[in-house]
């Protein structure tokens, strides 16, 4: 049985909740956890009901009036663990008033098990997008929080055995002194972030500051929302309306994002017209190109992580192929959507090709990580266009639905 009846009475509980968070967020006493929610995507092909099957290999699910799911685990008290709202057939949107390491925890399992499901990944370049949309709709004397974060794990975490052919000990031990966790909390008003934000970004030898992992967006009710690079959302103002909103004009500008993504990038094959027995290959590769060439270590050691110890963010699988000392071949899979992607990589340059049916998701992802676990300082082109083009479309265009 379920716990409400419909999507009305459903949100109504979500606004009196936000209301009495916010309030005990202004006290600094908050007694119980805020609401959350997570966006979870599937494919461009309509993949509504085998989402459900799988969401229900793990979860009990019922039906409530106005097309919303109550998901039940039987973990805590009486009270449902999470609702899913449908955003379209491609997209869908969990929401949970449950401790994050109850429910964000096996959430996060479920997803990466499962080739049909994956999170959304925000680049710092959609942050800086968003935040330009900030600025440019609300006064500028609203606080906005911004998260940066730079883990430069693969500076430190040397394989041996992989690259001790070619780099001695030395140099092995001053990359494990290295300073790895490079992440700080920019909290000022828009007009103050307006000044420092683009000074900080300047700052090569400060990585994270081009690495942007979370904004806290200002709320018309007060407060704000935290939107998070892996698609999880927490609200912290006062109106459910206000989160709402905001997951609605994320959706419409990332789904939009995807289509452009996908249209520019997908390899096919089309035939000239039907008196020609000739083909044309379309397709636009994927390419990244480093400001300043990736240490050799740290190039190999990307390469060990990512495709022999599997990194579960980057949700890649393949045998890297040595062309020469740098350069490497990889034909390989990648495990959202069980789909071929084919990459060169060399120090200075990834390219990443793929064919049709692939998800654009996939590119979000693999930029999203790169900035965040191997070098944030690149630019990123899809053929000969830049990837800020595809944002600033997206931001125009997409947004223009909400």
């Amino acid at each position: 049985m379920s716990y409400y009846k419909s999507r009305k009475e459903l949100f109504s509980y979500f606004n009196k909740h936000s209301a009495e968070k916010k309030d005990e967020l202004d006290r600094h006493k908050t007694r119980s956890p805020l609401l959350k929610s997570y966006i979870i995507e599937t494919s461009s092909v309509n993949h509504k009901k085998n989402f459900f099957d799988e969401i229900n290999n793990h979860y009990n699910l019922s039906e409530l009036k106005g097309e919303i799911i109550e998901i039940d685990d039987d973990l805590e008290d009486d009270k449902p663990a999470a609702w899913i709202e449908s955003y379209n057939s491609r997209y869908f949107i969990f929401y949970s008033t449950r401790t994050t390491e109850i429910i964000e925890n096996k959430l996060m399992k479920v997803i990466q098990n499962s080739p049909l499901l994956d999170t959304l990944w925000l680049a710092d370049s959609f942050y800086y997008n968003f935040y330009n949309y900030i600025k440019n709709n609300f006064n500028d004397y609203r606080y906005v929080k911004l998260k940066m974060k730079y883990d430069s794990e693969l500076k430190t975490n040397i394989n041996k055995n992989f690259i001790s052919e070619d780099k001695p000990k030395e140099l092995i031990e001053d990359l494990k002194n290295i300073e790895t966790h490079k992440d700080f909390n920019l909290s000022e008003s828009i007009n103050n972030v307006n000044k420092i934000l683009p000074e900080l970004r300047k700052m090569k030898y400060w990585p994270a500051a081009n690495s942007i992992s979370m904004l806290r967006i200002p709320a018309k009710s007060g407060g704000g929302i935290d939107l998070y690079n892996n698609g999880k959302i927490t609200n912290r103002s006062r109106s459910f309306i206000d989160l709402h909103h905001n997951i609605k004009f994320l959706l419409d500008n990332y789904s939009y994002l995807n289509k452009l993504l996908e249209e520019k990038t997908w390899l096919k094959q089309e035939k000239h017209n039907f008196q020609s027995s000739g083909y044309t290959i379309k397709g636009s590769p994927v390419i990244i190109e480093f400001e300043e060439s990736l240490d050799l270590t740290v190039f190999k050691n990307f390469i060990y992580k990512i495709f022999q110890q599997r990194n579960k963010n980057f949700r890649l699988w393949g045998e890297p192929l040595k062309i020469s000392e740098k350069k490497y071949h990889i034909y390989g899979l990648d495990l959202h959507l069980w789909k071929e992607v084919f990459l060169e990589i060399t120090p200075d340059l990834f390219v990443l090709i793929l064919p049709e049916g692939v998800c654009g998701n996939t590119i979000n992802r693999f930029i999203t990580n790169i900035q965040t676990f191997l070098e944030p300082n690149f630019k990123v082109y899809i053929g000969d266009e830049s990837y800020d083009k595809f944002l600033e479309k997206s931001f125009l265009e997409g947004g223009l639905k909400s």
